[in-house]
């Protein structure tokens, strides 16, 4: 363990030994970086479903200590944690996992998804199941359950998008995501990293024209005030990665497993309905519409030009960056939607 790291988890550890809690055999810390707030955050809603679900499934004998709005450090500085068993439950981005787990970016690969219900087949089936394996042996690291997906949208401030041609000499911010990156120029468009904190004002004063998020992230934002144009290409699906170490996994009784497992499943479930509540009543289209932005919704044609151009060089850029293990999980994926879409469909 690094001398930082060692500092950072003895200051973790101090705060957490500050925190007043009763006396149980157990305490279970999950942490994650979304408010604090039922009504705004699927993340915190799923995390006091499952705090909930182990305290009376285990009678108070086993307790969840919930640190929001990344009180106990950033994505890396949470896994780290994870990994040294000072957090339990890390309510992660495949971006943070990715520090760990490189291969875990041909998850990334943009237009795969149709819809979160073929999403959530593929990460529950036997992809989610070989994917957790993977983790694990790679990093000791175990994968819970994916949760809460939400679809990014395109947004700018100087004209209707409604084909990759309309991307031309749009400036559009990305994070510094290879294959976001990559997603952007292919299309035709500049792509521009720039931190979040500095995002709004980049916008507003022009450095970047454009940029693509969830809408919830954009609200948090406040994006909208200074946006004009949306268009909904869904064309990543952002999810919760709940995260244990298989060290805490082993340590647990045969009934604490069996509490610990149900709540998380449990959580799962409400995470996904959270989302789609929010969607549907307060950070969905209208939202946009409503704070002034024209919203065009992309049909099978348009949709189908984006794709053929942009997996193709994500996939390119997949393999330089992250080698051969980051395709397979891609080409994988790819298969996996396609199986979902026969079951669900028929097709």
């Amino acid at each position: 363990m690094t001398t930082p790291l060692r500092a950072f988890c003895a200051s973790a550890a101090l705060m957490l030994a500050a925190t007043p809690l009763w006396a149980q055999s157990l305490t279970i810390t999950l942490a994650h970086e979304e408010p604090a707030d039922t009504a705004a955050s699927a993340a915190h809603l799923s995390a006091t479903v499952f705090k909930q679900m182990v305290e009376s499934m285990s009678n108070g004998d086993m307790a969840v200590d919930i640190q929001a709005a990344s009180a106990l450090g950033n994505q890396r500085e949470r896994m780290d944690l994870t990994q040294a068993g000072i957090i339990q439950v890390n309510i992660a981005s495949v971006g943070g996992l990715a520090q760990f787990y490189p291969a875990i970016n041909g998850i990334e690969l943009p237009f795969v998804f149709p819809n979160e219900i073929v999403a959530e087949q593929v990460f529950d089936g036997p992809f989610g199941d070989a994917l957790t394996a993977q983790i694990s042996e790679a990093t000791g690291l175990h994968l819970l359950g994916v949760t809460a997906g939400d679809f990014y949208v395109f947004t700018n401030s100087d004209h209707m998008v409604k084909s990759p041609e309309d991307m031309a000499g749009l400036k559009v911010r990305t994070m510094s995501v290879p294959s976001h990156m990559e997603l952007m120029n292919s299309l035709g468009a500049a792509a521009t990293p720039v931190p979040w904190d500095e995002l709004y004002g980049a916008l507003e004063t022009g450095v970047v024209d454009a940029q693509h998020n969830p809408i919830p992230i954009i609200a948090i934002g406040n994006l909208q005030e200074v946006q004009s144009y949306a268009t909904m290409t869904n064309h990543l699906y952002g999810a919760d990665w709940w995260v244990t170490s298989e060290d805490f996994l082993a340590s647990l009784t045969p009934e604490q497993r069996r509490i610990f497992i149900t709540a998380a499943e449990t959580a799962k479930v409400a995470g996904r309905g959270a989302k789609i509540a929010l969607r549907a009543n307060t950070y969905g289209a209208e939202f946009l519409k409503e704070a002034g932005l024209e919203v065009y919704y992309p049909n099978a044609e348009e949709m189908a030009a984006f794709r053929e151009i942009a997996v193709p060089a994500v996939m390119g850029t997949m393999e330089t960056e992250f080698g051969a293990d980051a395709v397979t999980l891609g080409q994988s994926l790819i298969e996996a939607v396609a199986t979902a879409e026969a079951e669900i469909y028929g097709e």
